[in-house]
């Protein structure tokens, strides 16, 4: 094998090799379950378990509930001092939404962490979420009573605009940026804020939403004002409803996930290029470089070499019945070219015609081209010798 070819062979392994090991990186991303972060039983940095002991140490009953239903059954059973949170949206569908709402009306507070604009619009809060990207930290610049002017929180990465029919909402740490005053000088203006707190409607109840989820969980919540501001969202009813959506609230009320919110919005393109790597590789191993070309070979081989290379081989393997069908066989293909017979005719047809054509007796020929088979060196010596004797003497009619 060339240099070139062995090349190629190392190079197409490494691709397989690649292409195998993007496929279960992909695999195992794609089965890892959503959601996780908030958790009111995990203790782990993005769990949420440590703001769960706070409010219970403070007096709170939090019911932890992991679908819509689940939620609508204790909604049901709700007392006058009740409020909601749903401490992770990444499960959270807009029909669980639309339902949640419905179900909520009269209790304390409803308070949302990160939802997108469709979760919103099926909550009918009149907002638009506009994600950040990245958790930064954020002045309040407010006093509503769950935030006090001057808390600072870390982790926000969403923001929220209020609509024009969104009357009296207040909204609390604002996301600012450098503008021109037209004057070269620079101002601030703001776009959008961390939170967003809406009045009772006729179609929900009093709801604040927050753009954070990562600013309340174990690893987070001790830093800045995070832990009070936390406290004072969650801890102000006697009871709390914790709805952490699992992947089947993902589903809408027809049976049918919602926008393949299922799958993450990568696994498509990564579906892909795996497609298209699998359909290199089988045009690189199947790929045909037109006819064979002749070359001279540098040297020149006797053909005899070809015949004592494989006796070698025989005799080192001590394979003498594979030794003596070779050469019996080989006696028969010349004989009967020799003799002007088919190759399809039988062994005892040619038998009888090598009988014929060397005055033989036909059992003494059938010995010798189809008899038993030699035991040792030289009995495989002498059959091929009869064989060679038999081979001259079919050339005297």
């Amino acid at each position: 094998m060339s240099a070139v070819a062995r090349w190629r062979r190392t190079g197409l392994w490494v691709l397989a090799v690649l292409v195998g090991i993007a496929s279960l990186a992909a695999i195992a991303i794609a089965t890892t379950p959503p959601g996780e972060a908030m958790d009111p039983d995990d203790v782990g940095p993005a769990g949420g378990a440590a703001l769960v002991a706070v409010l219970e140490a403070n007096g709170v009953d939090v019911e932890t509930h992991t679908s819509i239903d689940e939620v609508r059954a204790a909604l049901a059973a709700r007392d006058d001092d009740t409020s909601v949170v749903v401490a992770n949206t990444s499960n959270l569908g807009t029909a669980a939404a639309t339902t949640l709402r419905q179900e909520s009306l009269g209790v304390d507070r409803i308070v949302v962490l990160s939802p997108s604009t469709s979760q919103l619009r099926a909550l009918r809060a009149d907002a638009t979420a506009l994600p950040i990207g990245a958790g930064v930290r954020v002045e309040s610049r407010c006093d509503i009573g769950t935030v006090d002017e001057g808390d600072s929180i870390i982790g926000i990465d969403a923001r929220y605009e209020p609509g024009n029919g969104s009357t009296g909402a207040r909204v609390c740490f604002p996301l600012t940026v450098p503008a021109d005053d037209g004057e070269g000088g620079d101002e601030e203006g703001e776009h959008g804020a961390g939170l967003l707190d809406l009045p009772s409607s006729p179609a929900h109840p009093p709801m604040t939403i927050v753009g954070t989820t990562t600013g309340f969980t174990n690893g987070v919540i001790t830093e800045e004002h995070n832990a009070a501001i936390a406290l004072r969202l969650l801890g102000a009813s006697t009871r709390l409803l914790w709805y952490q959506p699992a992947v089947t609230d993902l589903v809408d009320s027809d049976g049918e996930a919602e926008d393949g919110a299922l799958l993450p919005a990568w696994f498509a393109p990564a579906l892909a290029l795996v497609a298209f790597s699998l359909v290199v590789l089988a045009l690189v191993r199947g790929r045909r470089l037109g006819r064979l070309v002749r070359e001279p070979l540098p040297v020149v081989v006797r053909a005899v070499e070809t015949t004592e290379s494989r006796g070698r081989l025989y005799r080192r393997a001590q394979d003498r019945t594979r030794a003596a069908a070779v050469l019996r066989l080989a006696t028969l293909d010349r004989l009967r070219t020799r003799l002007g017979l088919r190759r399809s005719d039988s062994v005892e047809t040619v038998a009888r015609a090598i009988s014929a054509a060397t005055g033989r007796p036909v059992s003494e020929v059938l010995d010798l081209v189809a008899g038993p088979h030699p035991t040792d060196d030289a009995a495989l010596v002498r059959l091929a010798q009869d064989l060679s004797d038999l081979e001259e003497k079919a050339h005297r009619p």
